[in-house]
């Protein structure tokens, strides 16, 4: 039997009540792992955000993650929704893919473009922002909402999680990274990164002696300002070039540097935006898109049977 790595502890141990047993079942009997790019980069990427995004959450924010997450930390929520990909139950296998990106074409806003029928990042973080402001929403529900959210507010500043609905956002770009088969998406996702050396406290101790973390500004608790700027950013990846060497990281590592960085002051943009926004009875921010009407019942209710 395969050994059960921390990882999968963790899963198990951050899942909602309904999920346990369901990913203990998975540990247990197939002795399925995770693969080391998920494990790795993937991970590491969302703690460091996480941890960029925690001095800038308010008191209150603080208490209210501490209410929901107990002495789960903020770093551990925010790889959550990639840990439950290995989940089997019908909402992480079949409906939760779409939430980790959007899609805008080229020449295209996403107000235009809209959110495709089984919803999309942007719809998904609508309805989490819903669900965390809701006092008759269950707890189980706003822990799912509060991880996933964090998650996919951080996937947002990933150019390539704003696809253009030609290549899933670059994974079918097929290139040589550094000597190696790759494609443009892992580039971004981690491989750029990866050719610093550097550790993850590393990468911290980088970024909070570089003037790329700042204080969060209310505007930037805005997922379509997000959006907008990823496939900005999208576009100046294209056409990407078959090889891919050392000038170009050269090149694009400050860019990557500073969506990551950005990753983290949006997550507490976004968070404070909806704690301190509920606690003082003002309205989101936030434009949210409208509602998906075309599902005879909502994920949450398919999951949480409420």
């Amino acid at each position: 039997m395969t050994p059960v790595t921390n990882t999968q502890k963790r899963l198990v141990e951050t899942g909602t009540a309904l999920t346990k047993p369901l990913a203990l079942a998975v540990i247990v009997l197939s002795g399925v792992s995770p693969s080391p790019a998920v494990q790795a980069w993937g991970a590491m990427g969302h703690e460091i955000a996480a941890e960029l995004a925690s001095p800038y959450l308010s008191a209150h924010t603080q208490q209210e993650l501490k209410a929901l997450l107990g002495n789960e930390s903020l770093a551990s929520a925010s790889t959550w929704a990639d840990r439950m990909r290995k989940d089997p139950s019908w909402f992480w296998q079949k409906e939760a893919g779409p939430y980790h990106y959007v899609t805008v074409p080229r020449g295209r806003v996403y107000a235009d473009v809209g959110p495709p029928a089984q919803g999309d990042a942007a719809t998904a973080l609508a309805q989490f922002a819903r669900d965390l402001r809701d006092t008759s929403v269950s707890r189980a529900r706003k822990q799912l909402a509060v991880r996933f959210a964090v998650h996919i507010i951080q996937d947002l500043q990933q150019p390539l999680h704003v696809g253009n609905g030609l290549d899933r956002g670059g994974n079918q770009l097929m290139v040589e990274f550094l000597g190696e088969t790759s494609n443009l998406h892992r580039v971004w996702d981690r491989q750029i990164f990866e050719t610093t050396g550097r550790s993850q406290e590393q990468w911290l101790d980088y970024f909070k002696s570089s003037d790329l973390v700042r204080p969060p500004s209310e505007q930037e608790a805005e997922p379509h300002l997000w959006i907008a700027q990823s496939a900005a950013l999208r576009e100046s990846l294209y056409p990407a070039p078959t090889i891919i060497g050392k000038d170009y990281v050269r090149r694009k590592l400050p860019m990557a540097e500073k969506q990551l960085a950005l990753a983290g002051i949006r997550t507490a943009a976004w968070l404070n935006a909806i704690f301190d926004n509920s606690a003082a009875g003002r309205p989101p921010r936030s434009t949210e898109p409208a509602p998906l009407a075309d599902k005879k019942m909502s994920w949450w209710q398919r999951i949480f049977r409420e």
